[in-house]
């Protein structure tokens, strides 16, 4: 056999399975999108009754409307809604343990034609049992190839705020594609390393030290992002804690690692569990392919210096490690997460309050 193919076949041996590395995320009610458009309506109590309502609007829960009600059941399939528009839904529970209870759920992963790793982060329960808002705060990869009914669901959303933390090179090579919305506020932060040499050390990394990519990877999060560009990340704190700039969109190139950190850094900030924070993280694993096939193409002019995809695999997947390690780094060097945004990214106890009260709805609010 060629020593290319044997090397070819090495490689594909030694490739993990992307959905290895997505933690389990235990979440009361999930609203999952099947091939043909239904939605999977899904509850972990069984209940003698749960009733299901349905609105455009998660701050307008009088204004949804009843469309089933279902005995004994753990999830029921809705269809017939317009897959255009967002939908959000109200679960209200009658006997069994969550008696009383009204939830509120909404599809996490965005149902995009041509939008990577477009989510909500909202949802999310804290440790004290508020919620984090849906429909506030949305994380993505690129925005260079939305198609017009992308476009205009993201219309339909309501967009005051896209930060982008793409280079300037990143940015003008691949471009966002954006609505056309009065009052939409585009706001780039960059997070780039300060340090001439990246660009080396990253190549370096990718012919010499393949074995070593978490490592380098783990460098990018603390060293650039956390070290180099709080005072990025102090600015879309600031930002976020104001309801005029709301809802928001973070996003990179993939989604998963500038993006990720920070969503992660919001999140706990908020008050969500590291345990949550660190399954929501890995979930950009669901994406893998389209990394994938959007790093294939640049590796094209590398090629004939022995550069495979499949040696970068682990630039590519999401693990819990990484962030792990980029969390363990900040508590190391800054004392605790309040002491990183007071201290190096110069956000105040008065934005961290503002923000909480934007965000977090407490679930007592939902019940009739």
């Amino acid at each position: 056999m060629p020593l290319l193919n044997l090397f070819t076949a090495s490689a594909k041996n030694r490739l993990k399975d992307p959905t290895a590395f997505i933690l389990p995320l235990t979440e009361p009610v999930t609203v999952t999108r099947t091939e043909d458009d239904f939605l999977q309506v899904a509850w972990q109590e069984l209940a003698d009754r749960t009733i299901i309502y349905v609105g455009t609007n998660p701050d307008d829960l009088h204004g949804m409307v009843q469309i089933l009600s279902v005995c004994k059941a753990r999830e029921a399939m809705v269809a017939g809604l317009n897959t255009a528009v967002r939908h959000y839904f109200r679960l209200e529970f009658q006997g069994g343990a969550w008696d009383g209870r009204s939830l509120l759920a909404a599809e996490r992963i965005l149902p995009l034609q041509k939008g990577v790793n477009f989510r909500d982060a909202g949802g999310f329960y804290t440790k004290e049992g508020q919620m984090v808002r849906w429909g506030k705060l949305y994380r993505s990869g690129s925005l260079t190839r939305l198609t017009p009914s992308d476009l205009a669901y993201l219309q339909r959303l309501g967009i005051r705020l896209v930060s982008d933390f793409r280079s300037p090179e990143e940015r003008e090579k691949h471009p966002d594609r954006l609505p056309e919305m009065p009052g939409l506020v585009e706001r780039p932060l960059p997070m780039e390393s300060v340090d001439r040499w990246e660009r080396l050390r990253g190549a370096y990394a990718i012919f010499f030290r393949k074995g070593k990519l978490d490592d380098y990877l783990l460098d990018g999060y603390t060293r650039v992002v956390l070290d180099s560009n709080a005072h990025r990340i102090g600015e879309i704190f600031q930002r976020l804690a104001d309801p005029a700039q709301l809802p928001a969109v973070l996003h990179c190139t993939a989604g998963k690692d500038r993006t990720g950190l920070v969503v992660a850094l919001l999140l706990l900030s908020l008050g969500v569990p590291e345990e949550t924070v660190l399954a929501d993280y890995t979930m950009s694993n669901h994406f893998y392919a389209h990394f994938r096939k959007g790093i294939a193409a640049e590796l094209k002019q590398v090629a004939p210096w022995g550069v495979n995809i499949d040696d970068l695999q682990d630039l590519l997947l999401v693990k819990a490690k990484t962030l792990q390690g980029a969390l363990a780094h900040m508590r190391q060097k800054y004392g605790s997460l309040e002491g990183y945004l007071r201290n190096q990214a110069g956000v105040s106890d008065e934005t961290i309050a503002r923000l909480r009260q934007t965000w977090l709805v407490d679930v007592n609010e939902l019940d009739f």
